[in-house]
C-alpha cells in the first residue's frame, strides 16, 4: 500500500483531502444546526419514512419485474445443428445456477462447475466415449487457454481501475485492511449507540432497508456474472471440442480453397485472393439453368440450345455480386444425367454456399426432383454438424402461363393485379408447394427473349438476401478444409523435423 500511495504523491492525496473537506464536515455541522433548532426529531422521522418508502417501492419492483441483465455471451451465427444443441446445455446449466450453490468467493466451486460445463459439452460430441473431457489434442487446449487469458486480460485492463498499476501484494494488502475495517465496523457502531441512543434505531433502520435493497441488486450481479462465467466456459469448450478450432492464425477464407482455384482456372476468371461464394445451380434437364447464368452475367457465356443436356459438365462462372462479394456461379448437368452421379451431387452441394433450384413451371413429372431434393436434405439431416445451405426455388418459364399468348411484362407479382399475374404467383406458389420451398425462397422468372423477368432485381434480390447465411455456410466450409489441410501440413513439418533431429544425432555420435 506504500508504494501505491508513493506512486500516488503524498502532496497530491492531501490536495484531494483538503478539497473535499467541506464536504466531509457538512454532514456534522447540519447535524448539529438540526439540534439547536429542535427539528432533529422530524428529520428523523422524514428519514424512516424515506427508507420504509423506498424499501417498499423495491418490494414492489421485486414482484412485478422478473427482467434479467442480458447475457453478454452467445452461441456464434455460423454454428451448425449439433453446436447449438450443445448450447443448450450451456444454457440449461446457466440458467439453473444460483449464487447460493456456488458463491463467487468459492474459488473450488467455481472450479468444479466449469468442470462439469466442459464435461456436458465434451459428452455431447463424445458421446460413447468413457472419458469424454480428454477427447482433445494439448495444442488445441493451449490455444483455447491463450484465448480466454487475451479476453480476460483485456477485460481487466478495460474494466478495473488502476489494474496495471496494483500489484498481486498491493491487492493483498488492500483485502487485509478491508478484514480489519470489517472486525472495527462493529466496534464503531457500538461506541455511536453509547454516545448518541437516541438515533442508534433510525441509523440502524436505515442500514438494513439499504443494505437489502443493495443487497438485491448485488445478487442480480452476482448471478449474472455467475451465469456469464458458465456461458463463457460453455462456449469455449464448444468452440474446443467441436472440432473446427484451427492452430493457425489467418482466418479461414483468406485463402481460396483447392476446388475454387481449379474452377477459376477453368472459368478463366480472375484469380482472387480469398475465398469465393460459391452458388450451385441444380435442376433436370433443359430446366433453363444455362441460360439463368447468362441472364445473372448479363451476358451469354454459357452455351444454350432447346435440345436437353447442352451441358455435360460442371462449368464456373465469375460473378460479382452488388454487396461486392467475388461470387463463382457453378452450373451442373441435369440431376437425372450419368453426368452427375450421386457422389458428384454429393461433393457439390457440400462444398456450396447457396443452391439455385431451376425448375420449369410447366412441367409435371416431378417425382424425380423430389427424390433427389430429399436426398440432398437427407445428407444435412444425417450430419448436424454441417450447416444447409439456403435452397432458393427458382420457377422459370412463367411466360407461359395462362393466358399463355399474353406476355406484356413488367408484371407486379407481389400485389398481381391482372389474370397473368396472379397465374405466375399461383403456379410458383403450386411448384414451391410440391418441391418443399419455403414460401420467402422461391420465385418466378422467364429467361425467354432480349430482356429477362424478374430476374433483377427479384431473383438477385432474393439471393442477396441471402448472402449472410452463405457467407456461414462459407466459413463452415473453409474451417473444414483448412483444418483437414493443418492436420497433414503439420504432420510433414513434425515428421521433418524429427528426422533433421535424428539425423543431427547420428552425425553427433560419428
Amino acid at each position: 500500500m506504500r508504494a501505491l500511495l508513493r506512486e500516488f504523491g503524498y502532496l497530491r492525496l492531501l490536495a484531494v483531502l483538503i478539497a473535499f473537506l467541506p464536504f466531509f464536515v457538512l454532514p456534522a455541522l447540519g447535524v448539529v444546526w438540526l439540534w439547536h433548532s429542535g427539528q432533529l426529531l422530524v428529520w428523523f422521522l422524514v428519514t424512516a419514512g424515506c427508507g420504509l418508502l423506498g424499501y417498499g417501492l423495491h418490494w414492489l419492483s421485486r414482484l412485478y419485474s422478473r427482467s434479467q441483465l442480458p447475457p453478454a455471451t452467445g452461441p456464434e451465427a455460423h454454428w451448425p445443428p449439433d453446436s447449438h444443441e450443445a448450447w443448450q446445455h450451456v444454457e440449461a446449466r446457466a440458467s439453473e445456477a444460483t449464487p447460493e450453490q456456488y458463491p463467487l468467493s468459492d474459488a473450488t466451486g467455481l472450479f468444479r462447475l466449469g468442470r462439469d460445463t466442459v464435461e456436458d459439452v465434451a459428452r455431447h460430441y463424445h458421446p460413447h466415449r468413457e472419458r469424454p473431457l480428454l477427447e482433445l489434442t494439448v495444442p488445441h487446449m493451449l490455444l483455447i487457454i491463450e484465448r480466454a487469458s487475451r479476453e480476460l486480460r483485456a477485460d481487466i485492463v478495460d474494466h478495473v481501475p488502476l489494474s496495471h498499476r496494483l500489484t498481486l501484494g498491493s491487492m493483498a494488502r488492500l483485502r487485509r485492511w478491508r478484514d480489519t475495517a470489517v472486525r472495527l465496523e462493529g466496534l464503531y457502531r457500538l461506541g455511536h449507540a453509547a454516545v448518541d441512543p437516541t438515533s442508534v434505531v433510525f441509523r440502524e433502520l436505515r442500514r438494513d432497508l439499504g443494505n437489502r435493497v443493495l443487497g438485491y441488486g448485488s445478487e442480480q450481479v452476482q448471478t449474472w456474472l455467475l451465469r456469464e462465467y458458465i456461458r463463457k466456459v460453455g462456449y469455449y469448450a464448444i468452440e474446443l471440442y467441436s472440432g473446427r478450432l484451427l492452430l493457425a492464425s489467418e482466418t479461414p477464407v483468406e485463402s481460396v480453397t483447392r476446388a475454387s482455384q481449379l474452377q477459376q482456372r477453368e472459368s478463366e476468371g480472375r484469380p482472387e485472393s480469398s475465398e469465393p461464394l460459391r452458388i450451385l445451380l441444380l435442376g433436370r434437364a433443359n430446366s433453363g439453368r444455362s441460360s439463368l447464368v447468362n441472364a445473372l452475367e448479363g451476358e451469354p457465356v454459357a452455351a444454350v440450345d432447346s435440345a436437353a443436356g447442352t451441358t455435360g459438365a460442371i462449368e464456373a462462372y465469375s460473378w460479382g455480386s452488388s454487396d461486392g462479394d467475388e461470387v463463382l456461379l457453378i452450373d451442373t448437368p441435369g440431376v437425372e444425367g450419368e453426368a452427375l452421379d450421386t457422389a458428384t451431387l454429393r461433393r457439390e452441394v457440400l462444398g456450396a454456399d447457396l443452391v439455385l433450384w431451376v425448375t420449369p413451371a410447366l412441367r409435371a413429372d416431378r417425382e424425380g426432383e423430389r427424390a433427389v431434393l430429399e436426398r440432398i436434405r437427407d445428407w444435412f439431416r444425417e450430419d448436424p454438424s454441417r450447416r444447409p445451405p439456403p435452397l432458393i426455388g427458382v420457377v422459370t418459364g412463367v411466360d407461359a402461363v395462362r393466358p399463355a399468348r399474353e406476355w406484356a411484362p413488367p408484371y407486379t407479382l407481389a400485389e398481381p393485379a391482372t389474370p397473368k399475374a396472379r397465374n405466375i404467383v399461383a403456379a410458383v406458389e403450386a411448384v414451391g408447394g410440391e418441391l418443399e420451398f419455403d414460401a420467402r425462397h422461391r420465385v418466378g422468372v422467364s429467361l425467354s427473349g432480349d430482356a429477362p423477368f424478374n430476374v433483377t432485381p427479384g431473383l438477385v434480390g432474393l439471393m442477396e438476401g441471402q448472402l449472410d447465411e452463405a457467407r456461414r455456410i462459407r466459413l463452415l466450409r473453409c474451417l473444414r478444409e483448412r483444418r483437414r489441410d493443418e492436420t497433414w501440413r503439420y504432420l510433414w513439418r513434425q515428421v521433418r523435423n524429427a528426422g533433421q533431429t535424428a539425423l543431427a544425432k547420428a552425425r553427433e555420435r560419428h
